[in-house]
């Protein structure tokens, strides 16, 4: 293993290519080789950032030096590249949601945790400044005891859209939900905490696809606080999504992860704020390869937003309230 930058493999140039990138750009990452089946895709990659293309991502497994493996993939087959890349001895990253079902996702994360490698996964709101700024003012108690958290997603795909794997139970694990809400969903439940119950519906309304392109749901929280969620697809135009939370003393609306509303006691949105912290997977991963330490987002705590949006699939299903 290289001892003087960290060196990465991609699996996956769709998302990957954006992430190879953010590899190539980021001090103290070195970006080796990547792996994808499509040729033109390969071999753009490798003649950009002069690195070796493969179409079996095994042949990354074997390479000294490359010491973490970034999983850019469907979403329903995670597991199986991450299981392989931690029993070669990989670091992991994997993109959102974690899999498509818990199971699945315990399976990744005990191979992890058996091999003695680091998992952490791509939620990358949560690295960002005015997202950390929202956090930091909830667990401070600067908003009050909170009340409400809404999640609101109102995007546009077309049909080409969903030609290949989207929008599909298997590989998708859902629709847009569990791929286009579910940054906005895991925000909630990481400024929100720990769900007690949801009560859900989703449906098809104008695409041709096995999932839904419009979910909702009202959650209650442990804390006894409630929220909502909406996220769909079938919307006209796309519209910057965002959470908004509320307590018995303030008001935070953030809209494509900045801050559009903050109206919190003696606090202006202008106050400086310093955020220290690693702006993306990348960089947390290079830091934690060198120095050790616990990923932004686990895969435990990346199973919260799936567990959440499981639950408001089941409910769907029966009408009832779930508990994830």
């Amino acid at each position: 293993m290289s001892t003087d930058s960290v060196g990465f493999g991609v699996i996956g140039l769709g998302m990957g290519a954006v992430r190879a990138r953010f590899i190539h750009e980021t001090e103290g990452a070195r970006l080796v080789a990547v792996a994808e089946l499509d040729e033109e895709r390969g071999r753009k990659a490798a003649d950009e950032y002069g690195i070796d293309w493969y179409r079996d991502y095994r042949r990354l497994l074997d390479r000294d030096d490359i010491d973490v493996i970034t999983v850019m993939t469907p979403s329903g087959t995670h597991a199986d590249f991450a299981i392989a890349a931690a029993e070669a001895g990989k670091h992991v990253i994997t993109t959102k949601p974690v899999e498509v079902s818990l199971e699945r996702a315990d399976r990744m994360i005990d191979a992890c945790r058996e091999a003695g490698v680091i998992l952490a996964v791509d939620f990358e709101a949560r690295y960002m400044a005015d997202n950390v700024r929202v956090k930091q003012a909830v667990d401070d108690g600067r908003l009050g005891r909170m009340i409400l958290g809404e999640v609101r997603l109102k995007w546009f795909r077309n049909d080409a859209y969903y030609e290949g794997w989207h929008g599909t139970w298997a590989l998708d694990g859902g629709g847009s939900l569990i791929n286009q809400s579910v940054h906005q969903i895991d925000l909630l439940v990481w400024y929100m905490g720990q769900v007690d119950s949801v009560q859900g519906q989703i449906g098809v309304f104008n695409h041709d696809i096995e999932s839904e392109d419009l979910g909702m749901a009202m959650i209650k929280f442990r804390s006894g606080a409630v929220g909502t969620i909406l996220g769909t697809t079938t919307c006209p135009v796309t519209i910057p999504a965002g959470v908004e939370l509320h307590g018995t003393q303030g008001l935070v609306i953030t809209a494509g992860n900045k801050v559009a509303t903050w109206h919190v006691p003696d606090e202006s949105i202008d106050d400086p704020f310093d955020y220290e912290g690693p702006r993306n997977v990348i960089e947390d991963m290079v830091r934690l390869v060198r120095h050790g330490g616990t990923p932004r987002i686990t895969g435990e705590e990346a199973k919260k937003s799936l567990a959440l949006i499981l639950a408001v699939y089941e409910s769907s299903k029966t009408g009832k309230a779930v508990s994830p």
